[in-house]
């Protein structure tokens, strides 16, 4: 009898020992995690990179018994946005360059929710694939006709110095909303695209991750909803101006893009 219930309690404590590792290995983990970006539209005349920061809290769940693979969603606030490059001003009737400019820095913020499938090489390294989503929470920096768009070199037609009638072309373009300071006026609040990096855990918790960023969406909505100027009372002189415009305006997507360096804990 003895032996009996030395063998019942035998199996329980295997069984309990065993379930509790089983437990462990699909353990749902959540951690939090901040760094570093370095980011800018892309598409167009594209900017140069801008550094900025993000911050979030992770949530991991295992998919397979060994952990081999999990999926992992987080919530994060990123800031990000470009530096204005430089660019020529040309002048019509010579094609020579006048004096080059610069573009204002353009920061935005944003709230993601990035989700991703991940696969264990090892205990302490992982890769990641997946998709994210976000939110445009505020945007800050000067906006006007000549930000982004392959069709600078038509725009600088609304410059008083190249244009007789300016104040005209000029009013047409405030109406069209590309003189507008108001960021809503300019950008899509919603964006999503692709991320994938890899991530290398220590032993005491804390983990270090690099993932890389590829907007989809065109954010930048005032090209997207692009009218022909019209002007009513144009002389013929002007009306030349404006067609040229009008036939040549040809808009390129903007997305965004951005490299990020993070360190993180797992809890």
């Amino acid at each position: 009898m003895k032996k009996i219930l030395l063998s019942i309690v035998f199996l329980g404590l295997l069984t309990t020992n065993s379930f509790a590792q089983r437990n462990h290995r699909n353990l749902i983990e959540t951690g939090i995690k901040v760094g570093g970006n370095m980011s800018r539209l892309t598409g167009g005349n594209t900017q140069d990179f801008k550094p900025g920061l993000q911050v979030g809290g992770t949530i991991e769940v295992p998919l397979s018994f060994y952990k081999k693979f999990a999926v992992q969603a987080e919530l994060q606030y990123a800031v990000q946005g470009y530096k204005g490059a430089e660019y020529d001003q040309i002048d019509i009737n010579t094609d020579e360059v006048t004096e080059t400019l610069k573009l204002e820095d353009v920061t935005m913020h944003y709230l993601y929710l990035p989700i991703t499938f991940k696969y264990y090489a090892s205990k302490n390294f992982s890769v990641e694939l997946g998709g994210q989503i976000g939110y445009m929470l505020h945007a800050k920096g000067q906006f006007d006709a000549n930000k982004y768009n392959t069709a600078r070199e038509y725009l600088y037609l609304t410059d008083p110095r190249y244009v007789a009638s300016y104040s005209q072309l000029d009013k047409a373009v405030f109406e069209a909303g590309y003189r507008s300071k108001n960021y809503e006026d300019y950008y899509e609040k919603f964006d999503y695209g692709i991320t994938g990096g890899f991530t290398y855990y220590a032993e005491s918790g804390l983990f270090f991750n690099f993932r890389y960023y590829m907007g989809l969406q065109d954010i930048y909505k005032i090209d997207n909803d692009y009218q022909k100027f019209t002007i009513p009372d144009a002389t013929d002189e002007l009306l030349k101006e404006v067609n040229y415009m009008n036939d040549n305006l040809k808009f390129a997507p903007m997305t965004n893009t951005s490299v990020q360096l993070s360190v993180g804990y797992k809890f």
